[in-house]
């Protein structure tokens, strides 16, 4: 047995190099981010960092005079907050309850697998005394079957950079958080094979404390059998809650490092792989093995090594101390009696259950439909058993429905409401989302091209522009007054404060681009920096069904994005310089009548990136209708119009123009004007009395080049 380097162990914990090298010479998924995480957070607030070694460092020291004590048996209770986006994460309610049941079998040393445990081992394995329980009450004391369910798309590789614990989070004092999310990102917000991580007492913020668990390692049944690291039998959550109880690896994060505990044998590295059939076993080159006693060998079915769930069995005395000391300690409160009545997870609780009212939550597989299309509906209610389902569709046929799953046709286009009541024997309640499904014409809202717009018209922008904000946060697309490349007016994605790896969505109108030569699609974009290295993406792509399936995505990096360098404050531009003019060929779409746009825009490192700026969306031929616009300074004053609107242009020799006024559905509204000019300033007076209030395009056709522009007539 090793002897207990306190000072070693409190060294380790910034991430030691061994670990990457570890990680890099492991074929298998990495099964902890807990020490990345740590670190990631000690330089985002370096004062934690000894706060936790002063806490590990008292622990430790007192725990080594517990070790031989018996403990009163400390009750834990415990949140799941299922994080999904309507994909297999949203695991059963049978499967958290499982996981639970394997929790207190670890940890109360009643594994099924405890017996292969060989003898020499057994001697040190404890009970210990742990008992995790599912809250039966939440913060304000109303019913729940300590699960929530949140629909997000932070799911996919979460972190605590990409605030996933921002999204659903208990009082970490009277709870144990633990969130299940479909991948876990590595520390900048990349990669996703990790399996979980946790935060040590004091390791952290408290707005941060808990775990984040993978789907599919989440107990011994449901995707537990079917993830890609399967079958899976819960100790990962295990694993995990020994760092939330103050345990360090075994091999103490460096080769043949101390974990600071007496009675788990000095392992060389992390065991992956090695199971009962290896027994005994040491993962050091021969003659430098790390443990004093070969014939027992390294420890590797210890719960805080990286064996497969398979072999792992085991917690020691030692760190049974340290858990029970943590508990009376850092955590407390967690485990105390008021704590309990709190939580609604007391003895007479768990005998008396109380039947919840159930939590309305539905899932769709599309949002965006053509007229006659059919939107498929999901509901996902929570907090209780197998809920009644009753559905209102505006809109839609059937305009209501009491099926778990029903399928809706909308005939006519438009936004349209849904709503679900879920309804138990304690109750029920009404989610409704206004506006959610968007149903588009199969004829083009703007039918005659080339096609530019400028966003100068802030309730074109509002009343035909889709914008789905994945989060309900602040960070998003919106329209932007102040400034523009081709006016004075542009589209902001709001993304100074934004979290890593969510999303945002700017969808435009529908064009008709057959009308239009040899098509390209042209925009103007304008980004800024922060600091470090954004990975920011903005990926344009295109739909001919109405924003049913998006194809042939372009996409652009941050270095593409970033125009204008490093702004510490929120960048606006303030110069032409600062923006950049993107082509994109619309060949493949050339024939097209009912073409959309999607800009969607993936946040990085969400403190590293600026706000980025879009103007000018144009479809013409490879000469830009913007850049056209600009060359002859075609313009219309004033704007918003009465009864008669100014056109101004600039030509340089004798040319032929003609002059037309189209309504946004690209009817020809009034008698064309077709004249021949001489060079110098042009100005027509265009008569709009007959033209009812609304919104209208002009088009300038001089010489086989065309320009439009956009105006209001009150």
């Amino acid at each position: 047995m090793k002897k207990t380097n306190i000072l070693l162990m409190l060294g380790l914990v910034a991430l030691p190099s061994f670990f990457a090298l570890a990680q890099k010479q492991n074929t298998r998924p990495q099964p902890c981010g807990t020490n990345e995480v740590m670190e990631q957070e000690f330089q985002k607030h370096p004062e934690l960092r000894q706060q936790f070694q002063d806490q590990q460092k008292a622990v430790f020291e007192a725990a080594k005079n517990t070790t031989s004590q018996r403990a009163e048996k400390k009750i834990i209770p415990v949140v799941f907050h299922v994080v999904h986006d309507c994909g297999i994460e949203n695991i059963s309610k049978a499967q958290i309850e499982d996981q639970i049941a394997i929790l207190n079998a670890d940890f109360s040393r009643n594994s099924p697998r405890f017996a292969q445990t060989p003898a020499c081992h057994q001697a040190a394995a404890a009970d210990c005394e742990i008992e995790f329980r599912l809250a039966t009450k939440d913060e304000q004391g109303n019913c729940t079957d300590g699960i929530v369910r949140v629909v997000s798309n932070r799911t996919y590789e979460a972190n605590n950079a990409n605030g996933i614990k921002e999204v659903s989070r208990w009082n970490m004092y009277k709870y144990l958080n633990v969130w299940v999310v479909n991948s876990i990102g590595t520390v900048d917000a990349t990669g996703g094979e990790i399996l979980g991580y946790a935060q040590f007492p004091l390791g952290g913020l408290p707005s941060t404390d808990g775990i984040v668990v993978r789907h599919d390692c989440v107990g011994s049944i449901g995707t537990a059998l079917t993830g890609p690291f399967a079958p899976r039998v819960g100790s990962t959550l295990t694993h995990e809650i020994g760092h939330w109880l103050g345990l360090r690896h075994i091999w103490g994060d460096a080769p043949c490092a101390s974990d600071g505990i007496d009675d788990t044998p000095s392992a060389y590295q992390p065991n992956y792989g090695i199971c009962w059939s290896d027994f005994p076993y040491s993962g050091a080159p021969s003659g430098e093995e790390c443990t004093e006693d070969l014939e027992c060998g390294e420890m590797f079915m210890n719960y805080m090594d990286y064996s497969d769930d398979q072999c792992m069995s085991m917690f020691t005395q030692g760190q049974k101390a340290v858990m029970q000391t943590t508990l009376t300690s850092a955590r407390s409160n967690i485990s105390s009696s008021e704590n309990l009545l709190a939580t609604g997870t007391r003895d007479e609780d768990l005998a008396n259950p109380i039947t919840c009212a159930p939590v309305p939550q539905f899932c769709e597989n599309r949002r965006m439909i053509c007229e006659g299309g059919t939107v498929g509906f999901e509901g996902s209610s929570f907090n209780a058993d197998s809920p009644a389902s009753d559905w209102s569709f505006e809109g839609g046929s059937p305009a209501s429905s009491t099926n778990a799953n029903p399928t809706v046709t909308y005939a006519s286009p438009g936004l349209f409401d849904v709503a679900l009541t879920a309804s138990g024997s304690a109750g029920s309640n009404t989610l409704t989302r206004s506006d959610y499904v968007v149903v588009s014409s199969d004829a083009a809202m703007n039918a005659n091209g080339p096609f530019a717009d400028g966003f100068e018209d802030a309730g074109y922008f509002n009343s035909n522009f889709v914008i789905f904000n994945n989060d309900g946060t602040s960070s998003k697309y919106e329209h932007f007054p102040q400034v523009g490349y081709y006016s004075g007016a542009c589209v902001r994605m709001n993304n100074f404060n934004n979290t890593a790896t969510e999303l945002d969505e700017l969808i435009t109108p529908s064009y008709n681009v057959s009308t239009v030569p040899n098509p390209v699609f042209q925009f103007a974009m304008a980004g800024a920096e922060r600091g470090g290295e954004p990975n920011d993406e903005l990926r344009v792509s295109f739909s001919t069904n109405c924003g049913q399936t998006w194809a042939s995505p372009r996409l652009f990096d941050f270095a593409d994005i970033n125009s204008a360098g490093l702004y510490t404050n929120e960048f606006v531009p303030s110069n032409p310089n600062q923006w950049r003019i993107y082509n994109i060929s619309l060949s493949s779409f050339a024939s097209q009548q009912n073409l959309r746009v999607k800009f969607e825009y993936k946040a990085g490192n969400g403190d590293r990136a600026n706000h980025v700026y879009i103007d000018g969306i144009n479809i013409g031929s490879s000469l830009g209708i913007m850049n056209f616009n600009d060359e002859i300074g075609m313009s219309l004053y004033p704007n918003p119009a009465g009864d008669m609107v100014q056109l101004s242009f600039e030509t340089t020799k004798s040319e032929s123009v003609a002059i037309s006024v189209y309504n946004m559905l690209g009817k020809q509204v009034l008698k064309p004007m077709n004249t021949r000019v001489s060079p110098g300033t042009q100005q027509f007076n265009i008569d709009l009395a007959q033209l009812s209030a609304g919104l209208y395009t002009v088009a300038l056709d001089i010489d086989g080049r065309r320009a439009i522009k956009k105006f209001v007539k009150k």
